[in-house]
């Protein structure tokens, strides 16, 4: 067997282990929020050491219903509420502190309850970037089949899906 006839195979395997990896990213930090939930207030922002806000929606997770910027990092160990009603400044100035290069990162942008569009992964070949948009109310779970590639990429579908210009949906195709 030679190095042609195991590169495919190699390449499928790397795409599987990215797939696995975000999938277990998403549900670990679903799990976290689940288990480890401590009462807040949503009209003031969070530390990124507390926990997350109390959810008001029915999936008891804030990043899915309660409106508002939100940053999950280090695997979902890291949680930051950032406001209700972000301005495109502060969209742009909360992606561009993260650590894209070192660090895993989430950031959900909820515009009513159910409905977000979230960025996030890595810089880092390894993990790659993704993009989600999710309408709860009526079961959609979109992501994107390319993923964007530059931490200025995901600061336009944020501020997009901020707008509702539906600009964000022609940037990336999502299945």
């Amino acid at each position: 067997m030679n190095w042609e006839s195991i590169a495919p195979i190699a390449e499928k395997l790397g795409i599987i282990a990215v797939v696995v990896f975000l999938a277990y990213v998403v549900v670990r930090g679903v799990v976290w929020f689940l288990t480890d939930m401590v009462v807040g207030s949503p009209e003031e922002p969070q530390p990124s050491n507390g926990g997350a806000p109390e959810s008001r929606g029915p999936s008891g997770d804030p990043t899915s219903d309660l409106p508002g910027l939100h940053v999950l990092s280090d695997y979902g160990s890291g949680y930051e509420y950032v406001g209700e009603n972000p301005s495109e400044e502060t969209i742009r100035r909360t992606i561009r502190k993260l650590d894209w290069h070192d660090g895993l990162h989430q950031v959900v942008l909820v515009t009513s309850p159910g409905i977000s569009l979230e960025v996030g992964g890595s810089l880092n070949p390894e993990d790659g970037l993704a993009s989600v948009y999710r309408d709860l109310k009526n079961e959609v779970h979109r992501v994107t089949r390319e993923p964007p590639t530059t931490v200025e990429n995901m600061e336009d579908l944020l501020i997009s899906f901020h707008r509702g210009d539906g600009r964000w949906q022609q940037m990336y195709d999502y299945d």
